[in-house]
């Protein structure tokens, strides 16, 4: 069941990777610092990829930490291409779903080779989801949906960042059938964050 406090605890984990992103900037001097991440240019190369933390809070289900991976494809200093893999499993009452996201995104930088630059992000994914649910019921559905959202970025030097993001996912229902093995379904959009540290080449 979801408490009243679920909304705050949402703003408290945003509000956490925006300050561990900035944080993790202000180690050396802060002016200095300061100056640093938002006039100095520094090169995102052709491609990075890394790994990841995601946090999903579906609207139907429970909601966790999980894994993952991104890898993303500069095409200029504004726009980016990102492809990603996570794990996920969410229980919806007496229904377990095992999901296995592929996102393709779009970013859009709106500080263009600058060390520390906020970006749009957008696209679709396809869900690979294993759903067990009582008496035996099991079933693997593919779902598709969308996603949008934002997220900021640090160059920490030329071939490390690190960066967060927060994304709204719309996305097809799970379905399930309840003990007496009538068919129910299950709101599976919700909000996802990640957190990853990337490798540039």
């Amino acid at each position: 069941m979801k408490v009243s406090g679920k909304g705050l605890k949402k703003v408290s984990w945003l509000g956490t990777v925006s300050a561990l992103v900035f944080g993790f900037s202000m180690v050396h001097s802060p002016v200095a610092a300061a100056d640093s991440i938002f006039s100095q240019k520094i090169s995102k190369g052709d491609f990075s990829i890394g790994g990841r933390a995601m946090y999903y809070d579906p609207i139907g289900g429970d909601d966790s930490w999980y894994g993952g991976a991104q890898a993303r494809w500069y095409l200029n200093d504004v726009f980016a291409l990102e492809g990603s893999m996570d794990y996920r499993k969410n229980d919806y009452g007496s229904t377990t779903a095992k999901t296995f996201p592929l996102q393709l995104s779009g970013l859009v930088y709106l500080l263009p080779g600058k060390r520390l630059s906020p970006y749009l992000i957008g696209g679709g994914g396809w869900y690979y989801t294993d759903v067990d649910g009582p008496n035996n019921y099991s079933d693997a559905q593919q779902r598709f949906g969308l996603h949008g959202g934002a997220g900021l970025q640090l160059m920490v030097n030329q071939n490390w960042s690190i960066d967060g993001s927060y994304r709204w996912v719309w996305l097809e229902r799970i379905h399930s059938k309840d003990q007496s093995g009538n068919s129910v379904s299950f709101h599976d959009e919700g909000h996802m964050v990640t957190i990853g540290l990337n490798y540039h080449f």
